[in-house]
């Protein structure tokens, strides 16, 4: 749009665009002036200014243009149209697309809002950065991996995270290794430095994702890493440290506590007061023994080491990292080398996290024709672990439910076990040993040939290689190694990976028509080698299994899968504002048996830009797209390598070894496949609101499970496609530019909701569908979320007065029981009177985030949400008012029940029967999981080019992460699960560790 204007003191023109038609919003600002003397015109205007002043003309959604007024008689401003949204690329399967002619639901996570996050994972540093994905830390230890659904679960048996591609190729990611210490498992993709990342793009519906066919069904995040750029070599510092604290630690019983609520439940067991505290009961005159002349002077008070506070750091547990960044090169040849080292100590003690990595990636142009690109990342992670969630010997559980009163050292100064039920909870964190260690390293050439300007080949050659070794190792001066001798176990696995890809790339133009076409086909292979090795009576001073002078456990698994495809997809556009788009994979799988090794997988998907008509156009809705798309994608992750397959193996004869059939095959096995619709629409307003909607059914169906078979056959189960999911749902994403200019301003709001239906399941000879228990609660059964709770329904608790049923009663039930509520009427309180009490899964999830600038200074601000789930507290189970009257109790117990004391909802002291009883698993168990978190708040300073010099930046920053958390459920965090990245088992906390508050500074430097 060009704009002439008259004299020079006066401004004054018809405003028109290219066609000459009136072009009304148009603003002029006078820059510099008191109230800036800001004028908005339609069609003719007039605006005084003096020479020296500066106008700013602006449109909406268009770009700014600054004239200053001088002398001459007339001022012509060109000003273009601002495409940059638009015309934004985002990387998709095997290629790349504008933000305009995309049709599918992808979304875009610019790692530079990203990077100040304490995490060494790129799944932690997706929290509340996406939309439609839901992430979520299993465990506050160091280095464990974190949960990612995108759009919901669609897989029992089978993995639900999504695919990681990292430059056009696909990675290992998940947990390896055998012990996961409940949520704690090891993370692969923690052996990934964040700070090499450039973006990530997160493909959420089928039409996206099926492009990578049998692995799309979950969602695929495509990571695009840093390259070179050309011109002069550049250094870049970046170091930050951090301070980490438990944001919740867990507060027990007092020694007098304990012991008067032992004294109670035996008292209204066998009608004698002070049965536990003067020794009847655990052999030990406690009254006596802490010199105390009456039982109430010992229930006032307190004796012996804290447990909780013993196992924690008594200072912040440090985490640091530093990246060192040197890149440059020409318009032949481009690099990039970054060395990182992160660090980080667990809060509780003999927990740590350790990385070192290297990569280095090249872009060379040999030819006009030939493009060549290598990179290659080398890193090393070792990983420090502690026994944890539902485990005797795990520290943070018997720091809770030990036996108080006890000193946790005896006089020499050696650990102390003989009074504990079960362990030392000090001796189990910081004697036991498990150290995991991995070497990891991902290479990759590939090679572009442009055969015409409009075709062009390109093949990348993949190998990446994973070790993993821990060692467990239980000396025999603890309580757990102590009847063993010593206890020592190895794992070392091996795992390579190779992948070749071909694709051929064509586009052209014919006339108002733009095609783009993709051919192609790849060779996949991933080999396993595990060796364990687990030895006993362990002479002191040693460690490793070879010392040991009894062997348990000596395996070798070697497993091998392939994967040969071919994919193809074509792309049409009319005019830039109609597109079309299609795509068809093949997938040739050695999991199942010849007759369904191959699966197709096709997806459609078109878009329509509507405010590039004529007829639309307006200052308003500025720009409006709408998109539908449709799609077949895979998981084949649901069974093992030979899952469809009769498998034989050595088993013994008494003394002698031999072989059996230790697999039924099952050759009609075949994929699940996931169907998904998808119908979006993204819009901008005014030129500064961007919102993207989305609707999506995703139905999976052929789920893979272990369907249970007659034990005449000699086996109970075998493998078979036998269930279906549902997920539903909406996204909305909105995306604000508020103020712009020497202060800005930009908001995000991204929520999205979710409706997860279990629709099939095996059935019986009667046709009725058969639920699936797993984990304490949770059953998956249809018509239910996946892994929905299932329990008894509890109603408060029975009090004076009221009619207990005389099959309660001559149980033992009286007031201040449990009162669950008799669903089938009969009387009586048993399984059939189980219900559906709670859901693990979320309803909404999102994020909140505002970005604020002025001059140097930046601040922003990210809270992270979910809302309308719940949480099975298995932990009050045992460390509740109804748990065992030898575990300690949380401090939350101390108003039960009592005579005197009838207004609470927590039981009475009881013992035997009764006590197992009130300790059903019931809605009792069950919390609002709910919360809102301060994720990060980062305030940074970036000093001006003047002060440093010519080519030099420096920016440093404080912040802080997990700082507020908003909740009302009463354990140490809402957010963990003890049972990882299990599909069924999700919402349940069982002494799982919780985050940690960070406060942190680091600097980011460059010359």
């Amino acid at each position: 749009m060009s704009f002439s204007f008259g004299q020079e003191k006066t401004v004054s023109g018809n405003v028109t665009d290219q066609d000459g038609l009136p072009l009304p919003g148009v603003a002029v600002v006078v820059v510099g002036t008191a109230n800036g003397t800001q004028t908005d015109f339609d069609g003719n205007y007039t605006i005084t200014v003096s020479t020296g002043q500066v106008l700013r003309f602006s449109y909406i959604g268009q770009k700014t243009a600054d004239i200053t007024v001088g002398a001459s008689s007339s001022i012509n401003v060109q000003m273009e149209q601002d495409t940059q949204a638009l015309e934004e690329v985002v990387v998709v399967g095997f290629g790349e697309q504008t933000k305009k002619s995309l049709t599918t639901s992808v979304a875009k996570v610019d790692a530079e809002t990203v990077k100040n996050i304490v995490t060494p994972t790129i799944s932690g540093a997706l929290q509340g950065a996406a939309n439609g994905l839901q992430v979520n830390q299993n465990s506050g230890a160091p280095g464990t991996a974190f949960s990612v659904r995108v759009r919901g679960a669609s897989s029992i048996n089978g993995s639900n995270e999504p695919l990681y591609v990292v430059d056009g190729v696909p990675i290992l990611s998940g947990s390896v290794g055998a012990n996961a210490f409940g949520g704690q498992d090891n993370d692969v993709l923690a052996n990934l430095n964040f700070n090499d990342i450039e973006s990530i793009q997160v493909l959420k519906d089928a039409s996206s994702s099926a492009i990578y066919g049998a692995r799309g069904a979950n969602g695929v995040v495509l990571i695009t890493t840093k390259r070179g750029k050309a011109g002069k070599v550049t250094v870049e510092v970046n170091s930050q440290i951090g301070f980490q604290k438990e944001i919740n630690r867990y507060e027990v019983f007092t020694a007098g506590q304990f012991y008067q609520f032992g004294d109670i439940a035996f008292e209204d067991a066998f009608g004698a007061p002070g049965l536990m505290s003067t020794g009847q009961i655990l052999g030990t005159n406690i009254l006596e023994q802490q010199g105390f002349d009456t039982l109430e002077e010992l229930y006032a008070s307190d004796w012996g080491d804290n447990y909780v506070d013993a196992i924690y750091r008594g200072s912040p547990a440090v985490v640091k990292s530093t990246d060192v960044t040197v890149s440059g090169g020409s318009e032949k040849a481009r690099f990039y080398a970054n060395f990182s080292d992160f660090n980080q100590e667990g809060v509780i003690k003999n927990q740590g996290f350790d990385r070192r990595s290297l990569t280095f990636n090249a872009n060379f142009k040999a030819t006009d024709k030939l493009d060549l690109d290598a990179a290659v990342t080398v890193s090393q992670s070792d990983n420090s672990r502690i026994n944890g969630d539902n485990n005797i010997y795990g520290a943070l559980t018997t720091s809770v439910l030990e036996l108080p009163g006890n000193s946790l050292f005896n006089e020499d100064g050696t650990y102390n076990i003989g009074p504990f039920n079960f362990s030392n909870p000090l001796q189990n964190a910081v004697v036991d040993k498990s150290d995991t260690r991995i070497f990891r390293m991902i290479s990759n050439l590939g090679l572009r040939y442009k055969v015409t300007p409009k075709l062009n080949v390109y093949s990348k050659a993949s190998l990446e290689r994973l070790d993993y070794k821990e060692l467990v190792f239980t000396p025999a001066t603890t309580r757990r190694g102590v009847a063993s001798g010593g206890d020592s176990r190895k794992e070392i696995n091996l795992i390579s990976r190779w992948n070749v890809t071909n694709t051929l790339n064509y586009s052209d133009t014919f006339g108002d028509w733009d095609l783009t076409g993709l051919l192609g086909f790849s060779f996949e292979g991933t080999n396993t080698d595990d060796i364990v090795a687990q030895t006993q009576n362990i002479p002191a001073g040693f460690e490793l299994p070879g010392a040991g002078a009894v062997p348990i456990t000596a395996t070798n698994e070697i497993r091998e899968n392939k994967l040969f495809s071919y994919f193809s997809r074509l792309g049409l556009s009319y005019k830039e504002k109609i597109f079309l788009e299609g795509t068809m994979r093949a997938d040739a799988s050695s999991v199942f048996g010849q007759g369904n090794a191959i699966g197709y997988f096709p997806a459609a998907s078109a878009g329509y830009l509507i405010s590039e008509e004529d007829w639309f156009r307006n200052n308003v809705l500025t720009s409006f797209k709408l998109r539908a798309s449709w799609g077949k994608t895979g998981n084949q992750s649901g069974i093992g390598n030979f899952g469809s397959r009769f498998l034989a193996g050595v088993t013994n004869y008494g003394p002698r070894p031999g072989t059996a059939i230790t697999q039924l095959g099952a050759p009609e096995l075949s994929w699940e496949t996931t169907t998904q619709y998808d119908f979006g629409a993204d819009l901008t307003l005014f030129g500064k609101v961007d919102i993207a909607y989305d609707y999506y059914s995703k139905e999976t169906s052929d789920v893979l499970l272990e369907r249970p078979l007659r034990n005449s056959s000699g086996f109970t189960t075998v493998n078979a496609n036998v269930g279906d999911i549902s997920n539903k749902g909406h996204e909305i994403a909105i995306n604000a530019r508020i103020f712009e200019g020497d202060f800005s301003w930009t908001s995000q709001f991204q929520v999205a909701y979710l409706k997860n239906e279990v629709t099939s399941l095996q059935t019986d000879a009667a046709g009725e569908f058969i639920p699936i228990d797993q984990g304490f609660a949770n059953r998956i059964a249809v018509g239910q979320q996946l892994g929905a709770f299932f329990g008894l329904q509890a109603d408060g608790l029975w009090q004076e007065g009221e009619t207990i049923p005389e099959a309660l009663v001559a149980r033992g039930v009286e007031a201040g029981d449990v009162k669950y509520v008799d669903q089938d009427g009969n009387g009586n309180i048993d399984a059939n009177d189980r219900v559906f009490i709670g859901n693990p899964l979320p309803k909404w999830t999102g994020n909140f985030r505002n970005t604020f600038r002025f001059k140097g200074f930046d601040l922003s601000a990210n809270f992270q949400f979910e809302e309308d789930k719940d949480i099975f507290n298995n932990s009050l189970a045992f460390g509740g008012a109804s748990g065992s009257f030898l575990f300690n109790k949380f401090s939350n117990q101390i108003n039960y029940w009592t005579p005197e004391n009838t207004d609470t909802d927590i039981p009475r002291p009881r013992y035997g029967g009764i006590q197992s009883y009130n300790n059903q698993d019931s809605s009792r168990l069950i919390e609002d999981a709910s919360y809102v978190r301060l994720k990060e708040i980062v305030l940074g300073y970036t000093f001006s080019p003047e002060v440093l010099g010519n080519g030099m930046s420096l920016r440093v920053y404080v912040g802080g992460d997990n700082l507020v958390t908003w909740t009302d459920y009463s354990g140490l965090d809402p957010e963990v699960n003890t049972f990882g990245n299990t599909n069924a088992s999700r919402g349940t906390d069982f002494f799982t560790q919780g985050l940690n508050r960070t406060y942190k500074f680091g600097v980011n430097f460059k010359f």
